[in-house]
């Protein structure tokens, strides 16, 4: 989320000037109040589809985010010429806003069994005992809030790492949005620490782990190297449970299927820690490559994710975007 949204070209200042700051903060406030307050007033699936037009209509307007989905895109999908990347933009805008719209009805989507299929493609103890953990990963594909919702309706207690927006009026209202996830929520600060607390709990661990980590290690997604955090895997090496990836689908509307893959495993059980985690991870990639090319237009890719130096930026990029959400949503 941009640090503001009403006075964004007024972010510098904002950041030296605290009254400024604290408007600025009170009309983004304002703005997504009402329109949280008119997609809880519809319908789901109506709400669903109003966000989406809300987001086809503002995302293309908001040029430098544009420009990293069509870097990422350029990156990961090279074999789309520029029209097909262009209309891929469109319809990621749209699935953001149905995400937006979505967050109000969450209590909605789990207490409607029709709206959320759960696949297992390989039990693993947790599921029949849920105080047995496992560590869940999954991608900014569909609503990927929804996989916690699946984790709920399975009865499993789970804990999942988020990044707080800049503004704290904005972080309660997403906090009280959230609730429905029935999961415990922390802050990327310190998040370690707060995941294997969890752990020891008894609670599965989640993480959206397909963006760029600036102090991540560097493991090849669509053939580039990525610096992405090892930790996911490390947690699971640590607490010797399963890593499990978990994908989101939109099957229309604001109906969703959530499969559970087979845990993945390291290939040489025998080698450090450090290598372990990094071919656990780069499963994991491949994994989300492979959904991406299968559904590309539900991909949410507005985080940098390869160094311009890297790939081809765009000409509308200006100025350096090192902002990098670490390891959430």
């Amino acid at each position: 989320m941009a640090e503001f949204i009403v006075g964004n070209a007024l972010r510098r200042l904002a950041r030296r000037n605290r009254a400024l700051r604290q408007v600025l903060w009170r009309l983004d406030f304002v703005l997504i109040w009402l329109l949280v307050k008119g997609f809880r007033a519809l319908p789901i699936d109506a709400a669903s589809r109003c966000g989406e037009r809300v987001g086809t209509w503002i995302g293309p307007r908001l040029k430098k985010k544009s420009a990293i989905f069509r870097d990422n895109l350029a990156a990961a999908l090279p074999e789309l010429d520029a029209a097909a990347r262009e209309e891929l933009i469109v319809q990621a805008w749209g699935q953001a806003g149905r995400v937006l719209a979505e967050y109000t009805h969450l209590d909605t989507i789990l207490r409607e069994e029709q709206r959320l299929e759960i696949v297992i493609h390989e039990a693993i103890e947790t599921y029949t005992n849920p105080a047995e953990p496992f560590v869940g990963v999954s991608a900014h594909l569909g609503n990927w809030e929804v996989a916690c919702l699946a984790l709920a309706r399975m009865g499993i207690p789970n804990a999942t790492l988020y990044s707080p927006p800049t503004n704290p009026l904005l972080d309660s209202m997403l906090l009280d949005s959230r609730g429905a996830l029935n999961c415990q929520l922390l802050p990327r600060d310190n998040s370690a620490r707060g995941l294997l607390r969890a752990l020891h709990e008894g609670r599965t661990v989640a993480m959206i782990i397909d963006r760029r980590v600036d102090e991540g290690r560097p493991v090849p997604f669509f053939g580039r190297d990525k610096l992405s955090t090892l930790m996911p895997a490390k947690l699971a090496l640590k607490h010797r449970c399963h890593l499990v990836p978990a994908r989101v689908e939109r099957l229309g509307d604001a109906h969703f299927r959530v499969t559970l893959h087979a845990p993945v495993r390291p290939s040489d059980s025998s080698a450090d820690e450090n290598t372990q985690a990094a071919d656990m991870t780069r499963q994991v990639h491949a994994l989300f490559e492979d959904w991406i090319r299968q559904q590309p237009q539900d991909w949410f890719c507005s985080k940098r994710l390869w160094s311009k130096s890297t790939i081809n930026p765009t000409a509308e990029v200006n100025g350096n975007d090192a902002a990098v959400d670490s390891y959430a949503a």
